[in-house]
């Protein structure tokens, strides 16, 4: 039982975690517009989140010498699947590390180059995302109840849907400039690293369903971008009502337990009277 509820404990560390840190790079975004270059550190920041807080490498996050023994066996299973799910993490996290700074610099000296690695780089990090977006998804849904931290966490992971859609939306910048409203670049920047703010704000608005006079919807590829956006911000809500918010609150089960003692110890004395 202690098992479990440390590896609750560590959930709710990393919701908390998670979203303070995608709230700050939202407050921030003014300001990266004079820093742009920062913006593909922002992304490796947020998704880091989930290697520090969730990797094997801490020794809090260790399995101690016969502490899963106590667990029953399907439990045991996904306990076993959720730390293989952690290395996994570590390894997608290093290899967007590495096509992030090959990408960068790939737009800065060699942007043909750059154009052909920016399906890749968008595939790279969407798996590492969706991932990520998928295990918090099922560990919320695993919460036992609704408190603080689990609406933390479903917060969390609707701002991890926009981030992704900002990494979607800028590679798509690099691909197909012509399909956004955007001046040119200040200071010789290439498009996709100075206005990488200004295309991640247009995804959050995609999200919220306000959309962004940044986008021109009349291409396809944009407008394909940013229905699905659109779709998978709403689907994630839906998600979230019918399997989150759903759950019981710690007071009302404390009540229904009270009760139930109530009753039974009511049950208890009638019997008791009846006997005498």
């Amino acid at each position: 039982m202690g098992f479990i509820l440390r590896l609750l404990h560590q959930h709710h560390q990393y919701y908390r975690a998670l979203l303070a840190v995608e709230v700050l790079a939202l407050v921030s975004l003014s300001a990266l517009q004079r820093a742009p270059r920062l913006v593909g550190l922002v992304y490796l920041v947020i998704t880091a989140v989930k290697v520090w807080r969730d990797s094997p490498l801490l020794p809090q996050n260790r399995l101690q010498i016969g502490e899963s023994s106590s667990v029953p066996g399907l439990l045991q299973h996904r306990i076993q699947l959720a730390l293989r799910r952690r290395r996994v993490m570590v390894i997608g996290w290093l290899l967007c590390l590495a096509m992030e700074v090959v990408w960068q610099c790939a737009l800065q000296l060699n942007p043909a180059l750059a154009v052909q690695l920016s399906a890749p780089h968008l595939v790279v990090w969407l798996v590492l995302i969706l991932q990520m977006l998928w295990g918090l998804v099922n560990a919320l849904a695993d919460e036992p109840l609704f408190t603080g931290p689990v609406l933390m966490g479903a917060a969390a992971g609707y701002l991890l849907v926009g981030f992704a859609g900002g990494i979607a939306l800028n590679s798509l910048l690099v691909l197909e400039p012509a399909a956004f409203n955007l001046p040119a670049s200040p200071n010789g920047l290439p498009p996709g690293i100075a206005h990488a703010p200004t295309v991640l704000g247009a995804a959050f608005g995609c999200l919220t369903t306000l959309g962004s006079p940044v986008l021109k919807l009349d291409h396809l590829s944009v407008q394909i971008a940013a229905t699905v956006i659109t779709v998978t911000g709403q689907l994630y809500i839906a998600i979230m009502i019918a399997g989150v918010l759903g759950k019981r609150r710690p007071q009302a089960s404390a009540q229904r337990a009270r009760s139930r003692r109530g009753a039974t110890d009511q049950n208890a004395t009638l019997v008791r009277h009846r006997r005498r």
